[in-house]
């Protein structure tokens, strides 16, 4: 559609990216609009994970160009295909950056709608490799224009091989669970080096033939993915890529990109480095067996042999517990703090990884050009470029976002969405843990740079926690409590509860500053053991003890008589 050239900024001596529409397309309204649109869709999301859009506008000739940030690196089918396949633990962290940028284009009211590998590309930032780029917006569409048919929802758009059934059989009702299909495509083609559905000539460069291109969208209808053929993948990532991203009907998969990154991140943290098996060491072979020349009879021995059994029998029986008693108790203490660890650890994980979802997401406001330049002036002016329709702040049911402006140590604020939400104040890079005494919520704080590279503010943002998974713990407790907050959040049972109390920390990185937080349960105290009976195994080990005795001296009479 267009051609890109390397350009730099006389002023700032900046390089950039100009993407210009080829002159012959320039007379076409619908192929300008779908330029155009690229240039919007990206300026409207503002995320560390899409290309970022600075300036645009039209030659002498009136060709529109794109203005984008200039990028160093490769695309990700290339370093696909070089290394024919990418480690479990690489292709997962891809792929978990690809869904937090579709994450905020979808909270954007943005589908991109044309997701592949070609649209994917690897940079390094601040020393860290694999950093995600997402390209080429130039198809997607605004959900809020869902009644304009001047964006193609009524055509079949999109790559082939990256298509959802929906976007072949029914492309008026596409919507954001297209581009997790194409995510899992993307995710299986970096762990097999090739795509679950393709043209079965390889290598041409020509344009496919139509019957071709008809066989291939059959298939991606129709047919199941072929096998991974990759035994070092964690268990169970192959079914999830199959049925919760790559399943035909987008009601099976899943329904948000906020739960492909979720899912993404448990695989990466189990995933390992090497999972190459441990060769078997044959073992030595087994020795015939030798016959021994049988003992000589002696009658005699044997009355010893049976006094040692007896007397044997008779002390095994002083270490076991009285049968007559109460029954041993299991360690209920023990097992109850072993599964609350668990919940906690899980909860920590929980906690991690919305901070983590949280500063992406206000990373990728605190970039958008225009607030960049907005935040040097005042309420009134920020509040007018935010209700123009190319500058879109939207946000998640229950999600909190300020724009704070910093003059020294103090801090103003400027915009509040929702308007009816509390003030928030929180540093640069800070982030908390907060409850009203019912519902935990993570805060963040990223800051907002001036065209000049001075922080000229910061964004808060405040998004819920799910404690859902903490309110599972088996065995079930009197109580559980979130404790280490202003005030506990008492998750199951009553609060005046009282018994056994046993806690567990709640453990997470010290990247994501979530720390001394605990759960708390309160257990039923164990009864009191009965009082102690008669053990009827006493008079069995007394009957053993004298049974050896008797033994012993028919040992002594047989001795005696062979003398």
């Amino acid at each position: 559609m267009g051609t890109v050239y390397l350009a730099e900024h006389m002023l700032i001596q900046r390089r950039v990216a100009i993407k210009v529409l080829r002159a012959e397309l320039a007379a076409d309204s619908q192929v300008v609009d779908r330029f155009m649109n690229e240039a919007r869709a990206a300026g409207a999301i503002g995320h560390p994970h899409i290309v970022e859009s600075t300036d645009l506008g039209f030659t002498r000739e009136e060709v529109p160009f794109i203005v984008f940030e200039y990028l160093e690196g490769t695309l990700l089918t290339d370093e696909i295909y070089r290394l024919r396949g990418l480690p479990p633990r690489r292709a997962l962290r891809i792929a978990t950056q690809i869904a937090s940028a579709l994450q905020a284009a979808h909270t954007a009211g943005i589908i991109h709608r044309d997701l592949k590998s070609d649209n994917i590309f690897l940079t390094d930032k601040e020393d860290v490799s694999d950093h995600v780029k997402v390209l080429d917006f130039g198809i997607s569409r605004f959900v809020e224009t869902e009644n304009d048919d001047s964006q193609g929802r009524h055509q079949i758009m999109g790559t082939p091989e990256f298509m959802s059934p929906e976007q072949i059989t029914a492309p008026h009702a596409v919507d954001h669970r297209a581009d997790i299909y194409a995510l899992g495509v993307v995710l299986y083609e970096m762990l097999a080096a090739r795509r679950p559905f393709d043209f079965d000539a390889e290598g041409r460069t020509t344009d496919r033939t139509f019957a071709e291109t008809d066989q291939l969208l059959h298939k991606i209808i129709q047919d199941a993915p072929p096998p991974l053929g990759r035994p070092d993948l964690p268990p169970g990532l192959e079914q999830l890529i199959n049925e919760k991203l790559l399943a035909k009907s987008a009601e099976q998969r899943f329904q948000s990109m906020k739960d492909v990154q979720a899912a993404l991140d448990a695989f990466a943290s189990v995933s390992r480095r090497d999972t190459q098996p441990i060769p078997a060491t044959p073992m030595p072979a087994v020795a015939e067996p030798v016959t021994l020349p049988g003992a000589p009879k002696k009658r005699g021995i044997l009355w010893l042999v049976a006094a040692l059994l007896a007397g044997g029998a008779g002390a095994a029986l002083m270490f076991k517990p009285p049968s007559g008693g109460a029954p041993a108790q299991a360690d209920t203490t023990s097992l109850a703090k072993s599964a609350l660890q668990t919940t906690a650890d899980q909860l920590g994980t929980a906690l991690e990884s919305e901070a983590q979802a949280a500063r992406l997401r206000a990373e990728g406001i605190a970039s958008t050009p225009m607030l960049r330049a907005a935040i040097e002036t005042d309420a009134a002016t920020l509040k007018n470029m935010i209700a123009d329709k190319d500058f879109l702040i939207k946000h998640d049911a229950n999600e909190v976002i300020e724009i704070l402006q910093t003059k020294g140590d103090q801090q103003t604020s400027m915009l509040r969405v929702p308007e009816t939400a509390p003030t928030m104040h929180i540093a640069a890079d800070g982030t908390r843990v907060e409850t009203d005494g019912t519902h935990v919520t993570i805060v963040v704080g990223t800051p907002v740079l001036t065209q000049s590279g001075v922080q000229g503010g910061v964004i808060a943002l405040a998004t819920p926690v799910d404690l859902g998974a903490a309110k599972k713990l088996e065995p079930a407790p009197k109580q559980l409590a979130l404790v280490g907050l202003a005030k506990p959040v008492v998750l199951l049972g009553d609060a005046s509860a009282t018994g056994t109390t046993v806690t567990a920390p709640i453990k997470a990185s010290e990247k994501s500053h979530v720390s001394g937080l605990s759960l708390a349960a309160v257990y039923e105290p164990p009864a009191p053991p009965p009082p102690p009976t008669t053990d009827p195994l006493v008079y069995v080990r007394y009957g053993l003890f004298g049974l050896a005795g008797l033994m012993l001296v028919l040992f002594g009479v047989s001795l005696a008589r062979k003398r």
